[in-house]
């Protein structure tokens, strides 16, 4: 009996070996399939974007020689107008640019002299002027001057006492607000003198300017108006050897003389 049982268990293991083995054989094979379609999905895949690359290219390459014959066209046609502008600056002689002849603007500065006509316009008058480059402030001409105050700040009243030349009309009371106070010592003593500021509207030539003036008894001297760096620097170059180089605006002489 023992013999007998012994080759049917030998056969029961061997064929249970053998379905084990093709069972995993099957499994293999399935994924093996399975991986193979896999990749030759992926390599389809990179061959339609490799073409569709190709084929992009090749339009720009395409739009590339086509911008490159027009940009070969227009420089021929460049050329071609610049020599033809080249013939004509030949042929025609170049145009005369006159010199400039205004002597009264150098360097986009006014030019001024050592006297100049300025005019005034709180008086509506013309007056001589020094032009002192050694001066900062400018000085007017006060003669009786009072001091009062008004609104509750102190104002200044003065005559200037000078006719100015090449108009009969007599100079009329100032009145002003003082702008502050200053005190000058004069080289003849040692006391100093204090002198009220004002500010006032000064038209000389181009120049319209807005300035401060030092009020001080100027009668006995040759100019009424004297104009310090503080109202031409920046603005004006200064010849000493000239003298009213801006003249008079002949509107404003005429308005003197109404």
């Amino acid at each position: 009996m023992l013999r007998r049982s012994v080759p049917l268990l030998t056969f029961a293991l061997l064929s249970g070996c053998t379905i084990t083995q093709s069972a995993d054989h099957q499994q293999t094979m399935t994924a093996i399939n399975t991986m193979e379609q896999r990749v030759n999905f992926q390599l389809a895949t990179m061959i339609k974007q490799i073409d569709e690359q190709n084929t992009y290219i090749a339009n720009l390459e395409k739009e590339l020689s086509s911008i490159s014959e027009e940009l070969a066209q227009q420089s021929q046609q460049l050329n071609d107008a610049a020599s033809q502008q080249t013939f004509e600056d030949k042929a025609a002689p170049a145009p005369v640019v006159a010199p400039a002849t205004d002597t009264k603007v150098a360097h986009g500065k006014v030019i001024l002299g050592e006297e100049e006509w300025v005019w005034l316009d709180s008086i509506q008058t013309f007056f001589k002027a020094r032009i002192d480059t050694g001066a900062t402030t400018s000085s007017l001409n006060a003669v009786d001057l009072q001091v009062f105050e008004r609104d509750g700040k102190e104002w200044v009243r003065f005559n200037l006492d000078h006719i100015s030349d090449g108009n009969d009309k007599d100079t009329e009371i100032v009145e002003a607000p003082v702008v502050r106070w200053v005190k000058i010592r004069q080289s003849t003593t040692e006391q100093s003198e204090r002198r009220p500021v004002i500010e006032a509207w000064v038209n000389l030539g181009q120049l319209h300017e807005k300035t401060q003036f030092t009020l001080a008894d100027r009668s006995h001297m040759t100019y009424p108006v004297l104009l310090g760096r503080d109202f031409f620097k920046d603005i004006a170059l200064v010849d000493v050897g000239k003298k009213y180089v801006q003249g008079m605006n002949e509107q404003k002489i005429q308005k003197t003389k109404i």
